[in-house]
């Protein structure tokens, strides 16, 4: 995992106290870490032109091109007159190496975003827009500087299309917040991080905010020989109007380590329909030891199940369980989660996993009375949701994960645009629900199935196109994951 951070201004402050640096070195070191970027993506004499705004983040791309001049063709086309007093400073020095000043954008090996990066303050002008998108169209390949210009952490969709498209960005120090939006996804490219004259370790400090890697990814293999499938679990995975959703849940779970799955379904059992590796049951199997619900459920087939669940004097009113899709969109989800946050004591955490995507988490708020989703402020609703609920772990779908805990935020930007297709979302329920029944708590289980299912999509994307990818490729890509 590493850390994630909403403003670094504070970390470049840390480190010049701390450590007796300037912040003309940092912007010296953070110049030579795009110059060994720049150095591994492309040849010695490319031509390379850089976008230079007035801030801080042009001082950057003027003590680059200072750094470049003579072993490539700098260009330097200015966004913005130099304002900043080591933008100016940078400005004066790039100018004594005789760096070309250009007035319009030609075509090029590389463009380097240097104009606004996280010190964006609203939008930017449509001039600056323009500019972005005839550099993009000019240059073979795209490097932006911090966080490509034109995005900040509260972009949404809407501001699609009117930022810079990087193909790769260089963070300074530590990862910025605005790189992992879902909107980000389509501009940031590959994110680097540059070292700005100290290590990852001395320039960070924590942060409840993480982003996860593939590194971090822990399978639930089986470490003991002498087992039997009880001793891994038995899942009830309930099915309604759907029964498609629910089956693709539970083989998703079977494909994940659970020893047992039961499809349960109280009324007209489809009996002919369920696959012959799955189990079927009335009512929650008395061995059951997680629960899924909602997967192609309906709304009012949740209503009820919530409510025996609430009324249950058997096991299955302890039981940790999932909650997706369906449940959201009934009133009685709030009753559940009102009910199991009293089932709390010392000796005693129910674990509750809640997969929305925002639509669906956006209903789930109005129920619990915490108001309606605004998406550039995701972060915030999340942790007010999982302060009211602190049982409960929240997991948000979109372009990129984004789960809450305890206070935490942690971020997958591993998914790919090929699981966005039906059936996806109820894997991920049934990857989740598979490591509950394991016994994994409900933090570990949204981790590790999210992870499973991006990783799972990667390995099949080597092989089948992007628009290909179907819930069958993935069940078998998930079973062969190391």
């Amino acid at each position: 995992m590493k850390n994630v951070y909403q403003n670094t201004s504070l970390l470049d402050k840390r480190a010049c106290e701390k450590f007796s640096l300037t912040p003309e070195l940092l912007m010296e070191n953070a110049a030579s870490a795009l110059e060994s970027l720049i150095a591994k993506i492309t040849h010695k004499g490319s031509v390379i032109t850089i976008l230079c705004g007035g801030g801080d983040n042009g001082g950057d791309g003027y003590a680059l091109a200072r750094r470049l001049s003579g072993e490539y063709s700098i260009r330097i086309y200015q966004v913005k007159e130099p304002k900043s007093p080591l933008c100016v400073k940078n400005y004066e020095r790039a100018k004594l190496c005789e760096v070309k000043f250009i007035k319009k954008i030609l075509p090029c090996d590389v463009v380097v975003d240097c104009i606004v990066g996280s010190g964006l303050k609203g939008e930017l002008t449509r001039e600056i827009i323009e500019i972005l998108q005839v550099a993009q169209k000019n240059a073979c390949l795209c490097v932006a500087c911090d966080v490509p210009s034109g995005l900040s952490e509260s972009s949404t969709l809407a501001s699609h299309n009117i930022a810079f498209k990087a193909h790769h960005t260089l963070c300074m120090g530590v990862i910025n917040l605005a790189c992992l939006s879902d909107v980000a996804k389509d501009f940031v490219g590959q994110i680097h991080i540059g070292n700005l004259g100290i290590s990852q370790n001395l320039y960070q400090i924590s942060s409840n905010i993480k982003m996860l890697e593939s590194s971090d990814l822990k399978l639930p293999h089986r470490k003991i020989q002498n087992t039997h499938k009880g001793d891994f679990g038995h899942l009830g995975v309930f099915a309604g109007e759907k029964l498609g959703a629910c089956i693709l849940s539970a083989q998703a779970a079977l494909h994940f380590g659970v020893g047992l799955v039961s499809v349960v379904e109280k009324q007209n059992p489809h009996t002919d329909s369920i696959p012959f590796t799955l189990m079927q049951s009335p009512d929650v199997p008395q061995n059951a030891t997680a629960l899924a619900l909602g997967m192609g459920l309906g709304v009012e087939n949740s209503k009820l199940v919530l409510e025996s669940l609430i009324d249950s004097t058997s096991n299955a009113f302890t039981l940790p369980c999932v909650l997706d899709a369906d449940v959201f969109h009934t009133p009685k989800i709030k009753d559940f989660l009102d009910t199991t946050l009293s089932q709390q004591t010392l000796d005693f955490s129910r674990e509750i996993v809640l997969t929305p995507h925002p639509k669906e988490f956006n209903a789930l708020l109005q129920h619990c009375g915490l108001g309606e989703y605004n998406p550039s402020k995701r972060i915030q609703a999340m942790l007010d949701f999982t302060q009211k609920y602190p049982h409960t772990t929240l997991l948000l779908k979109g372009a990129n994960v984004f789960i809450a805990k305890s206070e935490k935020i942690y971020i997958n930007p591993l998914g790919s645009n090929a699981l966005a297709k039906g059936g996806s979302g109820d894997m991920l329920s049934g990857l989740i629900a598979a490591l509950l029944a394991q016994g994994y708590n409900g933090l570990d289980s949204a981790l590790q199935g999210t992870l499973a299912h991006s990783i799972a999509a990667q390995k099949c994307l080597k092989h089948i196109a992007d628009f290909g990818l179907t819930p069958n490729h993935l069940l078998q890509a998930i079973s062969t994951l190391r």
